[in-house]
C-alpha cells in the first residue's frame, strides 16, 4: 500500500459511499485508477465491507448466445432470467441479450447461470464503456 491507497481509505472510512469519480478528483488521479486501486485493496482484504456509488450508473453487457442445434428456442427461454432483454436474430448468434447489473461481478453471475442452461452453446459478452445518443 501506498500514499494514494491511504488517501482512497481515508475518504472511504469518512464516506463509504464516495464514487470513484469524487475521490479521483479529491487526490488527483484518473477514476480508473481508483477503481483498480480499490479492487486490489479488496482482493488483499484491505476492504471487507463498504458501499460504493459510481454516479448512480449501473455495470451493462451486450452478450450473443449461440445455441446448441436441433434445440427448440422457446423451451431454452423458458430457462432465462426475466430480467433481461432478450432479442431473437439472424446469423452467428441465435440471441442477442442486453444486461444491466449494479457490478461487474453481477454480470458474470449472471453470465455463469446463462452458460449452465441446457441448449446454449456458446456466449459471447462485450461490456458497455460508454452509451451514445438516445
Amino acid at each position: 500500500m501506498d500514499q494514494k491507497d491511504e488517501k482512497i481509505l481515508d475518504i472511504l472510512e469518512k464516506n463509504g459511499r464516495a464514487s470513484y469519480t469524487d475521490i479521483a478528483e479529491e487526490i488527483a488521479v484518473s477514476e480508473g485508477t481508483v477503481r483498480n486501486r480499490v479492487e486490489r485493496m479488496i482482493e488483499q482484504d484491505v476492504i471487507e465491507n463498504f458501499t460504493i456509488k459510481t454516479g448512480g450508473k449501473r455495470s451493462k453487457a451486450v452478450v450473443m448466445v449461440e445455441l446448441e442445434v436441433g434445440r427448440d428456442i422457446d423451451e431454452v427461454l423458458e430457462h432465462f432470467p426475466n430480467e433481461i432483454k432478450i432479442m431473437e436474430v439472424a446469423g452467428e448468434y441465435d440471441l442477442v441479450l442486453e444486461v444491466e447489473k449494479n457490478s461487474n461481478e453481477e454480470i458474470n453471475s449472471l453470465l455463469d447461470q446463462i452458460r449452465s442452461i441446457k441448449g446454449v452453446k456458446n456466449t459471447e459478452t462485450y461490456m458497455v464503456l460508454k452509451e451514445r445518443g438516445a
